[in-house]
């Protein structure tokens, strides 16, 4: 099957992650081409100087037998991609064309031309109505999907009933996110090492958050004033910020205590999580995070706001902690949850979970179903 993936950016996230393990996993046994649309030379505009947020940061991780092509496209609407796109799908007869993200609106002419030879499918990342900018752009898109010119996945449950309610439609598949998961690196205790140097004393509890900064989603000045307000109320605890464009955000590093440690990106995030003892996320709104996936593969216990598919994902108590809401007291509340009951779940039994329901290649499968669907 001849496969063709097209995302804005290979740079660090979610979405990404997702694509460039989905293709090399898919390219086992299938051709696959990935197309991405901003510039690799670049970085992300939102956090001008993170080396860490170039666009091509997950490219040395894209598996050799993948044919990848970069547009080199400014940021902004570009009408003239839609000619674009249809000249290479009618080049390449791809079997399936596979949407990330915002993408979707450059496929609509080529949806319907092409729909007899080629499958179109749109993965929804996040609630629906956050990647919708108008109610005409809702109004096209039920119109694609009704008519199954576009087949859209949703990635929880959650997700599902976000697409449901904001279009008023029922056919949607879902595809939980899958994790390549290689397990220690070689540099593990060099890592345990470096965490251990920054306890207080032994027996302090490390909690480690793992994203790109990001406001308005990820909620990171909440979560700095939770772990201070444990702080000071006494509990012995660190927590280790581990992602790209934190550099230059003043408003975070004024209230960040000693306790709390920007590291920047690693690309040996699984050794952090390993070496800790909760994972720590605090997001407004979710899909389903491919972080999540990563700190259940390796045992590390989420301590996570109700939001989007990590509902779907944690059960308070057995395979993480949720808090109420989104507030910080209730998070402050989850967290002493945590710290009350920190040998009630097995890291075992989370490991468990992400072999059952989360490994790449049971998502690849998913994918590979709906591709083959006529």
């Amino acid at each position: 099957m001849k496969i063709l993936q097209v995302i804005y950016t290979l740079q660090l996230g979610g979405a990404e992650r997702l694509v460039v393990d989905l293709s090399n996993e898919l390219v086992r046994n299938n051709e696959v081409i990935l197309y991405t649309l901003r510039d690799n030379s670049k970085y992300d505009d939102r956090y001008f100087g993170s080396t860490s947020l170039r666009h091509d940061f997950y490219l040395p991780q894209l598996s050799p037998k993948i044919k990848y092509h970069n547009l080199k496209i400014e940021p902004g609407f570009k009408p003239g991609l839609i000619w674009s796109f249809y000249r290479i799908i009618r080049k390449l007869r791809p079997d399936v064309v596979h949407c990330h993200l915002n993408l979707i609106n450059y496929f609509y002419f080529s949806s319907v031309l092409f729909y007899k030879k080629t499958r179109f499918i749109y993965t929804i990342h996040n609630s629906a109505s956050t990647e919708v900018q108008s109610g005409i752009e809702r109004g096209i898109r039920r119109f694609f999907f009704k008519h199954r010119f576009f087949i859209p996945v949703a990635i929880s449950d959650e997700t599902k009933k976000s697409y449901q309610e904001f279009y008023q439609l029922n056919d949607v598949e879902v595809i939980y996110n899958g994790r390549q998961f290689n397990g220690k690196s070689p540099n593990f205790e060099n890592v345990r090492n470096e965490i251990d140097n920054l306890k207080s004393a032994k027996d302090t509890l490390v909690f480690c958050h793992v994203s790109r900064y990001d406001k308005k989603q990820k909620n990171q000045l909440m979560l700095i004033k939770a772990i201070n307000r444990l702080h000071d109320e006494g509990f012995e605890v660190i927590l280790l910020i581990i992602g790209g464009g934190f550099e230059d955000i003043a408003e975070l590093k004024e209230i960040a205590r000693e306790h709390i440690h920007f590291l920047g990106v690693k690309s040996d995030v699984n050794d952090y999580l390993y070496a800790s003892d909760g994972f720590c996320l605090s997001s407004e709104f979710e899909g389903m995070p491919i972080s999540l996936i990563e700190a259940l593969a390796c045992g590390c216990v989420p301590i996570c706001t109700p939001v989007g598919g990590i509902v779907d994902v944690l059960s308070n108590g057995v395979s993480g902690f949720l808090s109420k809401s989104t507030s910080e007291d209730d998070y402050v509340e989850a967290l002493k949850q945590f710290i009350n009951n920190r040998n009630l779940i097995k890291r075992q039994n989370l490991v468990k979970i992400f072999e059952d329901n989360f490994s790449i290649d049971k998502c690849a499968d998913r994918y590979f179903r709906i591709y083959s669907k006529r």
